[in-house]
């Protein structure tokens, strides 16, 4: 999920009607190799950068368990047991691949957990300049499949049928941390929060005296600039994936990282596709699964499922469009009407 949302805070000491002064507090860290700010309103700075300490672990917790760069964590174990009997595994990758699997039957298989063979294929591909043979690109599909992992609840058990199958959570991941590390601040009393990890935002309460947070979406044609109407959020999740940050070239083209699971190959004129959805592990998984799915697919996606929203920057015909669902819009805000 690529570094394309960036919020919009407010600042300073606020005062609630009725209640006690609340203090916003941010802070940062870097985990899953990319960025993550946390800001939270609370009682007091101490309260509020104890509540973000909670979180940073929790995110900690989660990479410790899904990441597949720690040859120790879960996800690599379980990537090693491909083919043999089922492996005990923590709550939280049991969690995140019980709804990727939900995910992928919605998608028909659009987004796929099991992408890894292709990633890791493609991913040499770029650094060799030259596209995967015929013959490389099949061998790698055939080890992707999301029915080939078989989830047992009884003992949080993950089974993969398939040798060869390797988990990849590139495309949910960072979302369900995001989500975990709201549940953490939840935990310690905070009630308004709003978390960024790189590309997947969570909206959680709103600022005192304010109706939500307002985040803005870089805008993929015009680098270095955010689309002119930020989104108000509450108790909502935004999440951007797109080509235009993270991208391979192959014979000297670009080529987009996200891979359709169903082809074997790069999404082709998607630049990007940002999803507005209830928590942060539907926002990033349906971004990237949408993104696969194609502009109209995706619009039509949005219209099928109440409570989630897309906007949609594609290329047809050598030209640049814009395609957002029919909610969509109703939570851009014109700046000058939020001074």
């Amino acid at each position: 999920m690529v570094l394309l949302a960036v919020a919009i805070l407010g600042c300073g000491l606020w005062a609630q009607a009725g209640t006690v002064s609340l203090v916003r507090v941010s802070d940062g860290a870097t985990p899953m190799g990319t960025y993550m700010i946390i800001t939270v309103y609370a009682p007091d700075e101490a309260a509020g950068r104890s509540a973000i300490a909670a979180a940073f672990q929790r995110v900690e917790e989660v990479e410790a368990a899904t990441s597949h760069y720690r040859e120790q964590s879960d996800l690599s174990k379980l990537n090693r047991s491909a083919g043999g009997p089922p492996l005990a595994v923590s709550p939280h990758l049991f969690a995140v691949l019980r709804r990727s699997i939900g995910v992928s039957q919605e998608t028909d298989g659009a987004f796929d957990v099991t992408v890894g063979p292709l990633v890791a294929l493609w991913k040499r591909t770029w650094k060799k300049g030259t596209p995967p043979s015929d013959a490389e690109a099949a061998a790698a599909r055939l080890c992707v499949d999301y029915r080939a992992v078989r989830l047992v609840p009884d003992g949080g058990r993950v089974q993969l049928l398939k040798p060869g199958t390797q988990l990849d959570l590139g495309g949910i991941g960072k979302g369900y941390a995001s989500d975990q590390a709201i549940a953490a601040l939840r935990e310690r009393g905070i009630s308004a929060a709003l978390v960024a990890l790189a590309g997947d935002i969570f909206a959680f309460g709103s600022p005192p005296e304010k109706d939500g947070w307002l985040v803005g979406i870089r805008d993929p044609i015009h680098p270095g600039k955010i689309f002119p109407n930020p989104l108000r959020l509450k108790n909502l999740a935004v999440s951007t994936s797109g080509d235009y940050e993270q991208f391979g070239e192959v014979g000297g083209h670009r080529v987009s990282h996200i891979l359709d699971p169903r082809t074997g190959k790069p999404v082709v004129g998607m630049t990007s596709v940002t999803v507005i959805a209830p928590d942060a592990t539907a926002a990033d998984a349906y971004a990237t699964g949408l993104s696969v799915l194609g502009a109209d697919a995706a619009m039509a996606f949005a219209q099928k499922h109440p409570g989630i929203e897309v906007m949609v920057v594609c290329e047809r015909e050598g030209k640049t469009q814009i395609l957002r669902s029919k909610g969509f819009e109703r939570f851009e805000v014109a700046l000058s009407s939020d001074p």
